[in-house]
């Protein structure tokens, strides 16, 4: 994320940031929107490590589906009966 970036506010990023336990987050205090093309070493470097120290998702289609159907707790979707 880049610090300097006026497309997604760099606030956006601590918001989501803070609702992930666990994530990562990395600023590019030199950056606008394209923090790859503005820093490609760093960048290149978080994404090796990246790679490296994070095990691969596993992707079920069929849980993925049973979350999508029933939604958030009172978010008006299929399960809350709105």
């Amino acid at each position: 994320m880049g610090a300097g970036d006026r497309v997604i506010p760099v606030r956006h990023a601590y918001v989501a940031h803070a609702a992930m336990p666990g994530s990562v987050l990395e600023v590019f205090d030199r950056a606008g929107h394209f923090p790859h093309r503005d820093d490609p070493e760093r960048f290149a470097k978080l994404v090796e490590s990246f790679i490296e120290t994070t095990a691969a998702a596993e992707y079920d289609p069929e849980k993925w589906r049973a979350h999508l159907r029933a939604g958030r707790p009172g978010d008006g979707g299929p399960s809350s009966g709105s």
